[in-house]
C-alpha cells in the first residue's frame, strides 16, 4: 500500500491552545490573531503581515490591492495550484500563461517574451518550495515597473521568499506550517497593509472599530479574516516548526541521493518516463487543461514535453527513514 503524499502536522501545543480558546469567550478574530501575526513576522523577519482565512484569500486580496482589473494582462505559471489563477478570473483579468522550466518553476525566458505594454503584474510561484527564478523576476519587475506578486503558499522553510510587492502564504491543512486553514498576506507598502486590514473585514479596521464604535466604510471589503481558533493552531505549530523542518531536511538528504529526485521545502519530485506508473500523483496540474482556463491557452512547449514525466513522492513528518530508503530502492527498478 502506497504511503500518503501529505499528512497534517498538529503539535500538542496547538491542541492545548485550541482547548484554551474554546473554553474562553473570544473565538472570533481577536488578540490570538494579532499575536500570531506578530510571532510569524518575528520568526521570518517580515513586516506588514495580515492574517486571513486562506492562502487563496491572500492571493485574491493581493490582486485587488495591485489594482488588477478587467482586461489587465497578468503573466502567471501554467503549472501551479488553480488557486493561483482562479481569483484572476473573478477580476476578469487576461491571464497570460508562462511556460514551465525543467525544474517545474516558471520559465524566465518565456516570461520575458510575453511581457507587453499591457502587463499589469507577474506572478511567481514557489512550486513545491522551489525558489529558482525569483531573483530574476524581482529584477525584471523593478526595471519595467511591473508589480510582482509572490505566491509563496508552499515556501515556508525555503531559503528565501518575501521579495514581491505582495507575498501570499498558505496555512492550509497539509502545508509545512498549518493552522487547519488560513493564510497571510505580506505587503511591501504600509498603505497597502492598512488597506488590506480594512478589506479583510467588510471594509472596517476591526481594531479601530472596537475602540471607536461604528466607523465609516470607504470601500466594500470581504469576509476574509482569521479567527482565534485558527490562530491557536497556527501559533502552536509555529513553536514546533524548526523540528518539522529538521525532519524534512533529513528526508531530503536521503531522497536527493537519487539522481532523478529533487526535494524542496514542501514537495519531493521524481522525474522519469515511468513517473506516472508510480502509486502517487502530481497533485497540481497544468492549469490550461481546465475548461475555465482554456481561453488563455498559449504556447508552452516545455510543459508539453515534460507534462507526464514527473510525480511527487511521500514527504511529511510521519515518514520513517527506512520507508524513504524502500521508496528509493523501488525507483531503481
Amino acid at each position: 500500500m502506497a504511503l500518503k503524499l501529505f499528512k497534517p502536522y498538529i503539535s500538542y501545543r496547538a491542541i492545548f491552545n485550541v482547548v484554551r480558546v474554546l473554553l474562553g469567550t473570544e473565538i472570533a478574530e481577536g488578540k490570538g490573531v494579532r499575536l500570531f501575526e506578530q510571532e510569524f513576522a518575528k520568526k521570518f523577519n517580515v513586516k506588514n503581515v495580515v492574517a486571513l482565512n486562506s492562502g487563496t484569500s491572500a492571493l485574491e486580496l493581493a490582486y485587488k490591492l495591485a489594482g488588477i482589473g478587467e482586461g489587465d494582462e497578468v503573466i502567471t505559471p501554467v503549472l501551479t495550484c488553480t488557486a493561483t489563477n482562479i481569483p484572476l478570473l473573478h477580476l476578469k483579468a487576461k491571464i497570460v500563461f508562462a511556460d514551465t522550466d525543467y525544474d517545474l518553476n516558471i520559465n524566465i525566458e518565456d516570461v520575458k517574451k510575453k511581457i507587453t505594454d499591457k502587463t499589469k503584474a507577474i506572478v511567481f510561484v514557489h512550486f513545491g518550495g522551489n525558489n529558482r527564478g525569483l531573483y530574476d523576476l524581482v529584477a525584471i519587475c523593478r526595471e519595467r515597473g511591473i508589480t510582482l506578486i509572490e505566491d509563496a503558499a508552499q515556501a515556508i522553510g525555503s531559503p528565501y521568499w518575501g521579495f514581491g510587492d505582495f507575498t501570499a502564504i498558505s496555512l492550509q491543512a497539509i502545508k509545512t506550517l498549518t493552522s487547519g486553514d488560513g493564510g497571510f498576506l505580506i505587503t511591501k507598502r504600509d498603505e497597502d497593509y492598512r488597506r488590506a486590514k480594512r478589506l479583510r473585514w467588510f471594509g472596517y479596521d476591526r481594531e479601530e472599530k472596537q475602540k471607536k464604535g461604528d466607523t465609516d466604510l470607504l470601500e466594500p471589503g470581504y469576509k476574509m479574516h482569521m479567527n482565534n481558533v485558527t490562530a491557536a493552531i497556527g501559533r502552536g505549530n509555529l513553536k514546533s516548526l524548526d523540528k518539522v523542518l529538521e525532519k524534512r531536511k533529513k528526508m531530503a538528504e536521503l531522497y536527493n541521493c537519487h539522481p532523478k529526485v529533487y526535494c524542496h521545502s514542501w514537495m519531493c519530485i521524481y522525474f522519469g518516463k515511468d513517473a506516472l506508473k508510480l502509486p502517487y500523483s502530481q497533485h497540481h496540474y497544468r492549469n490550461d487543461k481546465y475548461t475555465i482556463f482554456k481561453p488563455y491557452k498559449n504556447d508552452c512547449p516545455i510543459m508539453d514535453e515534460i507534462e507526464n514525466s514527473w510525480t511527487l513522492l511521500p514527504y511529511h513528518h510521519d515518514i520513517k527513514s527506512k520507508q524513504v530508503i524502500e521508496i528509493m530502492k523501488n525507483l531503481c527498478y
